[in-house]
């Protein structure tokens, strides 16, 4: 009997049949080229996701406009003729496998600054600022607005004609021009474009009338929609079911439900710590206002969730997407093994990357956006003896993919448990799933035959009696317990209170407010700011004027909103003078404070590498490949993935 038989029952969409309910969602890939070609990169990827078992595939933000750049992505487009032979390659290598494909249309609206448009302002509906995004837009005309809607339709024709199965009009998230027209956060229109429901639904609705009469009456169309904005006076849920009635009225085909718009980007792209399905109420009172089909995205990282949706009848569909990114074989997988899928954490290094205009990527799959590398022969290497020193994720990751590769494979860490900082991330509060990959890593090792030596100090004389004919140094970091801070009467480092190594005071201060000092003060700090005599208090002192700068994520709001619900009290723009006893001298603003009873300080700021033992090893001629530099799990995974392409 299949665990998942309603996961892989098929589903009829308009004219369109699906093999199966698994749906991959819309995730920018910045593959294209700057010209809104293919690339060999992106073809790979999309095959990968297609061979791995997936029923329906949508890609992302295809534009329907030449000057429409989506800032620094570089997107697919259909607004030309010549894109028609470009995507068919795609089309047709998708349909190799049985899946179906679905082209997501696009106009980035307010995310399509003049400086990457030939100075052309942004359009929308409203002169209204929209966070993220710096440049105020102009509102569009009634003849503009139809002008719009015939782009649209002439892109989904020409979706069509290039292989596409169904085109899904991107209509959500308060984000390009049809999101944008449909809230009324920024939609503050008087003409026939706005005010009620069905006014600020109406360029939504003209432009499915216009695709349908394009692609004629059987052909997909499905619309992606936020069921609500999740801000005070945005869109309601109560208008998110009216608004997907209009929608069905008009002609779709499906609804593809979200939330959220970008104001609250946790519900648009939901980061670790946020439930998983998250959105099945929602899904479940717009399905019953429906007779088309409905899908649902939000966190379904795990076959189970999406049976479990199905079954309670919230959705017809489950759109996965970071899950996909990370194991391509999900499908497959949960047909065959469910406890093999490589899981999904929920960082969103995929989204953190596109958006910095960086190579698409993946924290726990060093694969995503490599898969031409990946998919790419090798000639056949020598079998080689492998020492791996380190269980981190580098040291892990190195072990798998070389042992895979028929090397034999040692690896050595000199604690009692596997992990390394992998180990550590999953101790502050909605960061649990990093476990889960920690465990997929050790099971993945241990079924390639690595073989694992806990509790082993590795040394050069070591190495040399091995007779090993490669060494890996994976040795990580440690923390920086600075001159500074040495006067404390207790001082420990953030991985040891994460660790549970240290008892931590009532009257705590971590120094430092990266991303490993707020994680530690979170982890400290009661859960629901407990302000009796005895609860514990957490000073975070950070010089920059801004906490966890580095992280692009919406897992840095939710952390930010965790550490001032819970009292955490912040000093930015803060240095440490000096430290003596239970006292603590910092400067803010040119000012003078102390902080006075300290009992723990704890040092978040900084580390340093570990490389005593490759420098030694250098000295002694043993061939040497350190994963080095590795300040982060995904950089730890990229680097082993990429070390052992090049060197085994």
């Amino acid at each position: 009997m299949e665990e998942f038989k309603r996961l892989f029952a098929p589903l009829h969409v308009g004219g369109m049949t699906v093999k199966n309910r698994i749906f991959m969602a819309p995730i920018s890939t910045h593959m294209a080229d700057t010209q809104g070609r293919l690339t060999e990169d992106e073809l790979r990827y999309y095959e990968a996701r297609a061979k791995g078992g997936v029923g329906y595939i949508t890609v992302a933000s295809v534009l329907i406009e030449k000057l429409s750049r989506y800032g620094t992505y570089r997107n697919l487009g259909l607004y030309e003729d010549w894109h028609i032979e470009n995507l068919r390659q795609l089309t047709q290598l998708v349909h190799r496998y049985g899946t179906k494909i679905g082209a997501q249309l696009l106009h980035p609206a307010v995310a399509a600054p003049s400086g990457y448009n030939e100075g052309r302002q942004p359009v929308a509906a409203s002169p209204v600022e929209t966070r993220p995004y710096a440049e105020l837009p102009r509102a569009l005309t009634v003849p503009e607005i139809k002008t719009y809607v015939g782009l649209f339709a002439a892109a989904a024709g020409r979706a069509k004609k290039a292989g596409f199965d169904a085109i899904e009009l991107h209509s959500c998230h308060r984000h390009g021009l049809l999101g944008l027209f449909l809230s009324p956060l920024h939609n503050k229109r008087t003409d026939e474009y706005g005010g009620g429901v069905a006014g600020r639904a109406r360029f939504a609705v003209e432009t499915i009338r216009a695709v349908r009469e394009r692609v004629g009456p059987d052909f997909p169309i499905i619309v992606r929609m936020s069921a609500c904005d999740e801000e005070p006076g945005g869109q309601s849920l109560t208008e998110g079911m009216e608004i997907a009635r209009r929608f069905e009225a008009a002609g779709a085909s499906m609804i593809h439900l979200s939330d959220g718009c970008f104001d609250s980007p946790w519900n648009t792209t939901a980061p670790f710590g946020r439930a998983q399905g998250f959105n099945m109420e929602y899904a479940a009172q717009i399905r019953r206002a429906i007779h088309i089909p409905l899908g649902v995205v939000g966190r379904i990282n795990e076959p189970w969730v999406g049976e479990l949706l199905l079954e309670q009848e919230a959705c017809d569909a489950v759109y996965v997407g970071r899950a996909l990114i990370c194991d391509p074989e999900f499908p497959n997988k949960a047909r065959q093994d469910p406890d093999s899928i490589r899981p999904c954490i929920g960082c969103l290094r995929c989204l953190a990357s596109v958006n910095a205009d960086q190579p698409f990527c993946c924290t726990v799959n060093p694969e995503a956006g490599r898969e031409a590398l990946a998919a790419a022969p090798r000639p056949g290497a020598e079998k080689k003896n492998v020492l791996v020193v380190g269980g981190g994720p580098g040291g892990l990751t190195a072990a798998i993919y070389a042992a895979e590769r028929g090397h034999s494979v040692t690896l050595a860490e000199r604690a009692d448990h596997l992990g390394g900082q992998m180990y550590l991330a999953a101790f502050p509060p909605c960061k649990q799933e990093i476990a889960k990959a920690t465990r997929y890593l050790i099971r993945r090792a241990e079924a390639a035959g690595v073989r694992i030596r806990l509790g082993c100090e590795v040394t050069r004389e070591t190495v040399t009696q091995g007779g090993y004919s490669l060494v890996v140094t994976a040795t990580g970091s440690r923390n920086l317990l600075p001159g500074f801070l040495r006067g404390a009467e207790q001082l420990v480092t953030a991985r040891d209170t994460l660790e549970g190594k240290v008892r931590v005071g009532r009257n705590a201060v971590v120094v430092g407010g990266g991303s490993v000092g707020c994680e530690t003060a979170d982890f400290l700090l009661h859960p629901h700011r407990d302000l009796s005599a005895h609860a514990r208090r957490v000073t975070l002192i950070e010089m920059d004027t801004v906490l966890d700068r580095e992280d692009r994520t919406s897992a840095r709001a939710l952390l930010m909103a965790r550490l001032m619900e819970k009292g955490c009290n912040i000093l930015t723009g803060a240095r440490v003078v000096s430290v003596s006893g239970r006292e603590i001298i910092y400067e803010q603003e040119g000012r003078p404070h102390t902080l006075s009873d300290v009992d723990t300080v704890i040092s978040a700021a900084g580390f340093t590498y570990e490389t005593q033992l490759q420098e030694e090893l250098e000295q002694a001629g043993v061939p040497v490949c350190p994963i080095s530099d590795a300040a982060d799990i995904h950089m730890a995974t990229a680097q082993a993935y990429l070390l052992v392409q090049e060197q085994l």
